[in-house]
């Protein structure tokens, strides 16, 4: 029997079958977020709260609705009395930018639009802006007339409704035709291209708002006994509205200005500069006086 007590220690290691003792690891303690990632958090919470922001908008309904036309509307239909305001408008909800719901008409509107007067053209589908009406008492009873005229008469075809023209006419033919004025600054109503012929090869007819029947005698009269032409009116933009007499060209009447183009000074040849002497005169006149002086010589 060994003896336990006089086992050394070196035995008894050996005879035991022990764990060795772990090793210690030393672990770095954990500190707060740095500011990158600060900043980062906040800017990702500030895209999630737009982006949803964003998304009630798109969503939520349109706080105010606005006049749409139904079907195309005439230049001069008086509203309420031509046709009633619910069969040419609907009140559709819709946001619009601030520039134009100042211009649009409401519904908060829809009261004031009896007894309208509709000054511009209007679509189907367009929306309904305070520009294109007035208060009909403020604009006087109007005559429509129509008349057809070749495309190249009338601006190539490329007037639109809502325009002001004017209408000349040339009456007579050869050296005694003459060309004036008949109305100035008529509101062209509609314009209609005759069937194939859109372009400035083909017919258009004219409609347009005379208020004036001395002016409506004076066009129906031109239409059926001259050759009448018709432009872009200038009334209204600062031009001298007052109309020219009737021209007749003449032989002895003064040519127009030279052209600017031409005349690298821009005024012209001045009125008020006397012609150059011929040269030939002035020679001539010397030899005159050359000739004087022989014959005083000769007397002496």
């Amino acid at each position: 029997m060994s003896d336990l007590g006089t086992m050394t220690s070196g035995e008894a290691e050996a005879g035991e079958d022990r764990p060795a003792a772990p090793g210690r690891r030393i672990r770095r303690a954990r500190g707060l977020p740095g500011g990158r990632a600060v900043v980062g958090a906040l800017l990702i919470s500030a895209a999630a709260v737009g982006v949803f922001a964003a998304f009630l908008t798109a969503t939520a309904e349109p706080r105010s609705s606005y006049a749409v036309a139904v079907t195309d509307i005439e230049i001069g239909t008086r509203l309420d009395v031509d046709a009633p305001v619910a069969e040419l408008f609907e009140f559709v909800p819709m946001d619009l930018p601030d520039g134009l719901t100042a211009r649009a008409v409401s519904d908060l509107q829809s009261p004031q639009l009896a007894g309208q007067l509709v000054t511009s053209p209007v679509g189907e589908g367009d929306l309904l802006l305070a520009s294109a009406i007035v208060d009909d008492a403020r604009v006087p009873a109007t005559e429509k007339l129509s008349f057809a005229l070749p495309a190249t008469d009338a601006v190539g075809g490329a007037l639109q409704p809502g325009e002001r023209i004017d209408v000349l006419a040339t009456y007579g033919s050869g050296s005694d035709a003459w060309t004036a004025f008949v109305v100035r600054g008529v509101l062209l109503v509609d314009q209609q291209h005759a069937a194939g012929g859109v372009g400035a090869s083909g017919d258009v007819t004219l409609t347009v708002a005379v208020s004036s029947l001395r002016d409506v005698q004076a066009l129906g009269h031109a239409v059926r006994a001259a050759d009448v032409f018709v432009t872009r009116s200038t009334v209204g933009e600062g031009a001298d509205d007052a109309a020219p007499d009737a021209f007749m060209p003449s032989r002895d009447a003064a040519g127009p200005r030279p052209d600017p183009a031409q005349d690298p000074v821009g005024q012209g040849a001045p009125d008020d500069v006397d012609p150059p002497e011929d040269e030939d005169e002035g020679d001539g006149d010397a030899a005159d006086d050359e000739d004087a002086d022989e014959d005083e010589d000769q007397g002496d």
